[in-house]
């Protein structure tokens, strides 16, 4: 039984990460320009762009391994195999903050930080982070939804 409900967690967590990753963020960008919210869709393309943007200069400059390691042969490789700050927290907190901002609705938005809560946790729990790398990310989000706020 034990072994059962470990894999159903194992199973849930890997299946919520994906809720940070970039194709679900693409597919949320894409879904929001055919409903015709486009103020929302260019704040969420340029925070995307963003958020990439200070990941890559950041993991460019300072490595820091994953818990679990990855092999290494290229830059590309490299800027992927990094661990600090985790994207899909980035991506995450800044889509939720969006959102919420967007919608203002008090239900969506408990939803939109349990979710943000999950997605977080689950680079922990899948060892591709460590706290640091989640609390960064949090905080790029954060930070980038700040500037979103300022440009747009």
């Amino acid at each position: 039984m034990k072994k059962i409900i470990t894999r159903l967690i194992s199973e849930f967590f890997r299946d919520i990460t994906s809720l940070g990753g970039t194709p679900f963020y693409l597919l949320v960008l894409l879904s929001v320009f055919l409903l015709g919210l486009f103020s929302l869709f260019f704040q969420l393309l340029f925070g995307f762009v963003f958020t990439f943007g200070v990941v890559v200069l950041i993991r460019t400059f300072y490595f820091k391994k994953r818990p679990e390691p990855k092999q290494v042969y290229d830059f590309i490789e490299k800027i992927d195999a990094a661990s600090f700050p985790s994207w899909h927290s980035a991506r995450i907190v800044f889509m939720a903050l969006q959102f919420m901002y967007f919608f203002q609705n008090w239900y969506l938005t408990t939803l939109l930080v349990v979710i943000a809560l999950l997605v977080s946790y689950s680079r922990i729990y899948l060892r591709q982070h460590d706290w640091w790398d989640v609390i960064g990310g949090a905080v790029l989000g954060i930070v980038s939804y700040w500037i979103v706020g300022v440009v747009f």
